[in-house]
Order: structure tokens, then C-alpha cells, then sequence
């Protein structure tokens, strides 16, 4: 009778190691992603899993972290699952200041960077398989910050101001909570005498909040109906940008971002510091759309 027993308990057993040995080779799980919580410290991406069939297997998730340029940015937070059931759900919670950094490293490699993505598992206490991808992401966000404006009239219309032709901006680096940019502003004087800019400066929002500033302070003489370029010192406030990185998920990966353009124009020995345009653009980014496809790319592995 015993015999019977031990015999019945080891096909039992190779009977459910043969299944879960398929299960696990043959599986080909649905992953998908979306945001969770959502606040100034922290963003939650949650991951649902979808299987073909039970596992029915004990099992467990050691590690799960997202790396975006060599940074720390995500860690699990919680993980859901049973092993009778066909779906699991697992909560990675995103350090917002991390992200911050390492945003710093992207532009500080010319807007380029790479998100990797490192799963380690626990089967059973003693298996620890571990998987890896990763993906170059690059998109030129800098390039989205091109102000435009017409010139308008001031002084009851004997002159105009400089029509805002395009405007470039280039990154200068980060230190000290503050990212550094350099902005070239090309203006075109409408009018027939030249204009001395002796100072060009907006404020930057983003999202409703005033996150830095731009100037300079050397001036430049634009030309009777001609044009010049001046070149802006531009400082954002980078300790202000984990509340703008909560705003724009909460709008579906979406900001505002507005510029107040002020200039000093010196003509005929009169000084004026006159508000030249108010400037608003919208910026999105496919941070999601691709976490997904990194996702989509890790069932799809052979």
C-alpha cells in the first residue's frame, strides 16, 4: 500500500514537472504597461501579464528594474500573483529625481540614450533565470522649442518691434539644480532705421509653473529692415521638474510650455522694455509607447 502511495505521488510529481516544465518553456506571456500613482516624488508604472495557461508554479520575482543611461531609475514595488491563475500584475515605481538625472545624461549625449530593462525570477526558491533588453531611445525634443512671432506695433506706430523669426536652442550642460541652455533668438527689424537690442529675456513655464529664465547681456544692433541672431543664457530650475514630470503624465504625456519674450529697444535715445510675445507650444513624448514596445519585444523572444 505504501509502495502504491509513493508510487502514485512520484507520477504525480513528474506528471506536474512535465506540465510546468512546458508551461515555462512553451510560454508566451501578454505584457502590457501603463501609469499608475502618480506624484511629485514618485510614478508608478504598472505591468499586466496575461498567460496562456497556469503556471502552476510557485512563483516569485527578485528583481525588476528599469535603467535609462546607466541610472537606477524604477525598482519593483509590489508583485501580484497565484499560481492557478493566468494573469500577474507587478507595480514598478519610478524615482522621479533619478529620472531627472538621468535626462541629464540624454541631452549630455545628444539627446540619445538607452532604457534597459533587467527581470531576474524565483522558481520554486532554487531557479533564478534572469532575462535582459534593451532599446535606444532618441527623439529630438529640443527641436519642438522653436518660437515664433510677428512684429507689432509700439510708440502709436511709429515703430515696430522685431518679428521673432525662429528660435534655436542648444544644451549647455547641468550643475547646481540648474540646466544650462543656450538659445539663439534671430529677429527681423521691419522698421527703416536699425534698432539697438540692448537686452532680450522671457520667462519659461511649463505646465502653469515658472520653472527659469533667459537673457542676455550684450546687446546687438539689428539692421533697417535687416536681421540678427542673439544668442540667450537660459537657466531651468531642475529641482522644480519632478512637479512638471507629474503634470505632464497626468495630461497623458503632454505639457505646455509657454515663453514671455520681453525686449529693451533703445531708438531716437528712448528706452522701452516692451513684452514682445507670449508663446505657448505643446511638447508630447512616447515614454509609455515605448516601454511597451520594449515589453512587446520581450514575450515575442525566442
Amino acid at each position: 500500500m505504501i509502495k502504491k502511495l509513493i508510487a502514485i505521488v512520484v507520477l504525480i510529481l513528474l506528471l506536474w514537472g512535465g506540465y510546468v516544465a512546458y508551461a515555462v518553456i512553451t510560454a508566451k506571456p501578454v505584457l502590457e504597461a501603463h501609469w499608475g500613482n502618480v506624484s511629485e516624488d514618485s510614478v508608478e508604472i504598472v505591468v499586466d501579464a496575461r498567460l496562456d495557461k497556469p503556471l502552476l508554479l510557485p512563483l516569485g520575482l527578485d528583481n525588476f528594474t528599469f535603467l535609462f543611461n546607466n541610472i537606477e531609475v524604477a525598482t519593483l514595488d509590489k508583485f501580484e500573483y497565484s499560481p492557478l491563475s493566468k494573469n500577474l500584475s507587478l507595480v514598478v515605481k519610478i524615482n522621479s529625481r533619478n529620472l531627472i538625472r538621468s535626462i541629464e545624461r540624454y541631452f549630455d549625449a545628444n539627446q540619445m540614450g538607452e532604457v534597459i530593462v533587467d527581470v531576474k525570477l524565483n522558481l520554486l526558491g532554487l531557479i533564478h533565470p534572469k532575462f535582459t533588453t534593451s532599446k535606444v531611445v532618441q527623439q529630438d525634443v529640443l527641436k519642438n522649442l522653436n518660437f515664433t512671432a510677428e512684429e507689432k506695433p509700439i510708440l502709436g506706430g511709429l515703430l515696430y518691434t522685431p518679428a521673432v523669426v525662429s528660435t534655436e536652442v542648444s544644451w549647455m550642460g547641468a550643475e547646481n539644480n540648474s540646466w544650462n541652455f543656450r538659445v539663439y533668438v534671430t529677429l527681423k527689424n521691419p522698421n527703416s532705421i536699425p534698432l539697438a537690442v540692448s537686452n532680450v529675456e522671457f520667462d519659461i513655464f511649463a505646465n502653469g509653473i515658472y520653472i527659469g529664465k533667459g537673457e542676455v547681456s550684450k546687446g546687438v544692433v539689428i539692421p533697417a529692415n535687416g536681421m540678427a541672431t542673439v544668442p540667450l543664457e537660459v537657466k531651468i530650475r531642475s529641482d522644480l521638474l519632478p512637479g512638471v514630470l507629474a503634470e505632464h503624465i497626468r495630461n497623458g504625456e503632454t505639457s505646455t510650455v509657454r515663453a514671455d519674450f520681453y525686449i529693451t529697444l533703445t531708438a531716437g535715445g528712448e528706452r522701452s522694455r516692451i513684452k514682445l510675445v507670449s508663446e505657448e507650444k505643446t511638447i508630447r513624448t512616447h515614454i509609455m509607447e515605448s516601454i511597451n514596445q520594449i515589453l512587446r519585444e520581450f514575450s515575442t523572444r525566442e
